[in-house]
């Protein structure tokens, strides 16, 4: 019966790729229409890692990741949108950052996804691994869930990359909204926010 586990957690990380803050920092990464697929997966594959990694600990040893740890990655992700949005927004990466080069949007992908990874709903995924009820329950929901976010991320990258590339007032819009979203979600992480 691992088929019921695989499948729900598939549609929740179908679900969970839509979320604001992974649709604003994936459009300001491949705002140039520059291998968005590749740059989608492999912001998925980074998100899967510490979810996988986190998910397969917490429900062998039974714990939580804890609160003020959670925060203070979602705050970190905050920070990553307002940086990408002014990436996107200025041409050119912040003064001393290479990671934001556009020469390594697979890895910046790649680490932006395991922030991500680790911040907000990545804690709800863990803690519904925790709560599947046995060990291969849960083990199939971190699977369904890991290959959703992959495969859901690299569609989602290759229509925002087909859009900006076709359209390039786009860019501001992945800009904005990528400095909008990161603004709000660290205000919503320092309890001053209307949420997301």
């Amino acid at each position: 019966m691992l088929e019921v586990p695989f499948l729900v957690g598939g549609l929740f990380g179908v679900r969970h790729t839509f979320e604001a803050d992974h649709v604003a920092a994936v459009a300001a990464l491949v705002e140039d229409g520059n291998r968005p697929v590749t740059a989608g997966l492999a912001w998925g594959l980074g998100h899967c890692l510490p979810v996988l990694a986190l998910g397969g600990l917490f429900l062998a040893l039974g714990v939580e990741l804890p609160p003020l740890a959670t925060r203070a990655v979602e705050f970190a992700v905050a920070v990553l949108l307002v940086l990408l949005g002014v990436r996107v927004l200025f041409d050119r990466p912040p003064i001393g950052s290479r990671l934001f080069d556009r020469d390594h949007t697979d890895e910046a992908s790649f680490l932006v996804g395991i922030v991500h990874g680790f911040a907000g709903s990545g804690g709800v995924v863990v803690a519904l691994t925790a709560a599947a009820g046995s060990t291969l329950a849960g083990a199939g929901f971190l699977a369904g869930f890991s290959v959703a976010t992959v495969v859901g991320m690299g569609l989602a990258s290759w229509g925002v990359g087909r859009a900006v590339g076709r359209l390039r007032p786009l860019r501001l819009v992945a800009g904005l909204a990528s400095v909008a979203v990161g603004l709000l979600l660290g205000l919503e992480t320092l309890g001053l926010g209307v949420g997301l």
